[in-house]
């Protein structure tokens, strides 16, 4: 065998059984720490001593190390704690929202004051920059009377709704083409994100749709716990309302 080749293959050898040991002596080393914690408390002099190397390739104190670490943590503290009371005072609002929705529509008079509070405070409270109601029905000169309010039932535009109606589930997010013309019509091209509201009792009653220019304002990923509820009231109310 080449002399050379010996010589290198020894050095490789001799390299990997230092980083074994070295290995194995800082595995020691860390046992030793988890098994006494209190180490750094019998010794604090070495918090000042030891050095770790930091982002800034500067080497730093264990104990500057320790703080800058503290800090993050508060930091990352601090901004969940701002992200929770944020969501506590939106489900404030909202709750209130809520409450004072279901006054106004035990005090609706007829469904023309139905529709007019429910577009109201649905476009008021959740930015929304256009809001619909589409009703369902058989009668035609329901239909010819209601300006846009009122749709028919058996139209086949109504089938691209028939997953969300058969599962009552309130979408949010992007909507087809053929979703936001049948609720928004002419306006359908300038919507980015909407959020849509079956409207069941008993029966299913229609359909509210929200819609937004901005693509982030109503998102797949938004809870719609708010929406449903909503939803429910108005449901009710309007199956009062629509009684012959």
């Amino acid at each position: 065998m080449n002399k050379t080749k010996i010589i290198k293959e020894t050095v490789n050898t001799d390299e990997a059984t230092d980083q074994e040991q070295q290995l194995a002596t800082e595995l020691q080393l860390i046992s030793m720490l988890r098994e006494n914690t209190e180490i750094l408390l019998r010794h604090p002099e070495l918090l000042a001593v030891l050095e770790v190397p930091h982002e800034s390739g500067k080497a730093v104190s264990l104990i500057e190390r320790q703080v800058t670490v503290l800090r993050k943590k508060m930091q990352t503290q601090d901004d969940r704690l701002r992200d929770l009371m944020s969501v506590a005072r939106d489900n404030e609002r909202l709750a209130k929202s809520r409450h004072s929705l279901a006054l106004s529509l035990l005090a609706a008079h007829d469904l023309d004051d139905v529709t007019r509070i429910v577009l109201d405070v649905l476009s008021n409270e959740l930015a929304a920059d256009h809001a619909v109601i589409k009703l369902f029905s058989d009668d035609k000169e329901r239909i010819e009377k209601s300006c846009g309010l009122f749709v028919d039932v058996n139209d086949d535009a109504l089938t691209v709704f028939n997953t969300m109606l058969q599962q009552k589930n309130t979408i949010c997010g992007k909507a087809s083409a053929a979703q936001k013309a049948f609720l928004f019509s002419d306006r359908a091209e300038s919507i980015a994100s909407v959020a849509v509201i079956p409207l069941i009792a008993g029966a299913n009653l229609g359909l509210i749709g929200l819609g937004a220019n901005n693509a982030e304002r109503f998102k797949s990923s938004m809870g719609t716990e708010f929406l449903s509820q909503v939803g429910e009231l108005i449901s009710a109310t309007l199956a009062v309302h629509l009684e012959p």
